[in-house]
């Protein structure tokens, strides 16, 4: 499907029909996991395959050549992702066959508003250059569109971009983020909002009883949102499912970001508590919390060991409870993980991302809990990334 595929460092199995991917993911899992659970670990599919994503981030980059140009070359700037393989190789792409729709006529306008106002890409040597990441949103269920420049301090001619933008597709936000320090991705110390909404929102329509629960969420430049809209549905209504199994009257949503899995769930549970250490993703929280009419969810940024802590300095969670975790790729951490055990809550749904970590994780889990069931999610097709459900119960 992709010109790039093979050689870009994104996607790993577009040469694989779909059914084959989620057999070997499928495969991996059941492998993995073989000295804890006999049982087949069934892997749900995206319902999108192809422009899945709501989110992706393109470096600016000096280009790279088969022999190095004399000291004094001027490197051009191209725009794309990193070679398979080479994180300091960048590969200059025109089209993106998983990013969301209107990305390719926004690469292509951008790329020549970056030829007509000589603005360059950062070069990790001198430091010379502006550009570093060009970012896109997109509300899937809303159509609401989001781009940001990512550059260092320094001109960029914000209105050039702007128009570059606007001429690629219709935008509801444009913002430019300056970032000062070295590293290379979507984040910034300032934001500067330069044409449209602060903001845009997305949907999530997830599967109930009887019908669809419908979210609305702020999605704000820089916030956390599960990147595959539809997948998440699917993720989501999982969770659901188990929350109505295990039928807690409170339920902790841990690393809950803006409230995704706690709005999911509130209604089936006196109260939630979600847990944040991200300021401005449980600010996005209580904003949300507001536009559904959701009045039970209530937010606390912390970090996870603290908060944990104390917790079990208060004697351990309540009986009647259950928790959701959800963490980042690196897991949990070991001071976190033996908190959450010492807590002893009846019940522990955890998501993992990267379930290699998880299950180096697990040994820990099992000296408290037992496994009742494991199943996964595609959020990632063509690359070797699912999320997995794993749900332990207190011995």
């Amino acid at each position: 499907m992709c010109p790039y595929f093979g050689e870009c460092g994104g996607c790993a199995s577009q040469d694989v029909s779909y059914p084959d991917q989620l057999l070997h993911k499928q495969q991996q899992l059941e492998e993995l996991f073989a000295p804890f659970w006999q049982e087949p670990i069934p892997v749900l599919p995206s319902p999108m395959e192809w422009n899945y994503r709501n989110k992706v981030d393109f470096n600016f980059a000096r280009k790279q050549y088969p022999e190095p140009p004399p000291a004094d070359f001027m490197r051009e700037t191209v725009l794309g992702f990193n070679k398979k393989g080479k994180w300091y190789f960048p590969l200059d792409i025109e089209e993106c066959r998983i990013a969301p729709e209107g990305a390719d006529a926004l690469l292509g306008s951008v790329r020549q508003w970056l030829h007509r106002s000589g603005v360059r890409a950062v070069d990790n040597k001198t430091d010379d250059g502006v550009l570093k990441v060009l970012l896109l949103r997109r509300g899937v269920r809303t159509g609401e569109t989001m781009v940001m420049v990512i550059t260092s301090d320094g001109e960029c001619d914000e209105a050039g971009f702007v128009e570059a933008v606007k001429s690629a597709l219709p935008v509801h936000s444009i913002y430019r983020g300056i970032h000062r320090g070295r590293a290379r991705g979507a984040f910034a110390d300032e934001l500067q909002l330069l044409d449209g909404a602060a903001e845009i929102y997305e949907e999530l329509h997830i599967p109930t009883d009887d019908g669809i629960r419908k979210l609305t969420f702020r999605i704000s430049p820089l916030s956390f949102f599960q990147t595959n809209t539809l997948a998440t549905e699917v993720l989501y209504g999982e969770i659901r499912k188990w929350v109505q199994r295990v039928a807690p009257d409170i339920l902790y949503d841990l690393y809950g970001g803006a409230g995704g899995i706690a709005f999911t769930c509130s209604d089936l549970v006196k109260m939630v508590r979600s847990v944040e250490v991200v300021e401005s993703a449980s600010r996005d929280g209580e904003h949300n919390a507001e536009t559904n009419g959701v009045d039970n969810v209530f937010f606390t940024t912390q970090k996870m060991r603290t908060y944990l802590q104390q917790v079990v300095d208060g004697g351990g969670m309540e009986h009647n409870c259950a928790v959701v975790v959800d963490p980042p790729r690196e897991g949990m951490t070991p001071k976190p993980l033996k908190r959450l055990i010492g807590s002893a809550p009846p019940n522990i749904l955890y998501i993992s991302c990267k379930p290699s970590v998880f299950a180096q994780e697990l040994p820990e889990f099992l000296t408290q809990y037992r496994l009742t069931d494991m199943r996964a999610v595609d959020l990632f097709p063509h690359t070797p990334h699912v999320e997995l459900m794993v749900s332990l119960q207190l011995r």
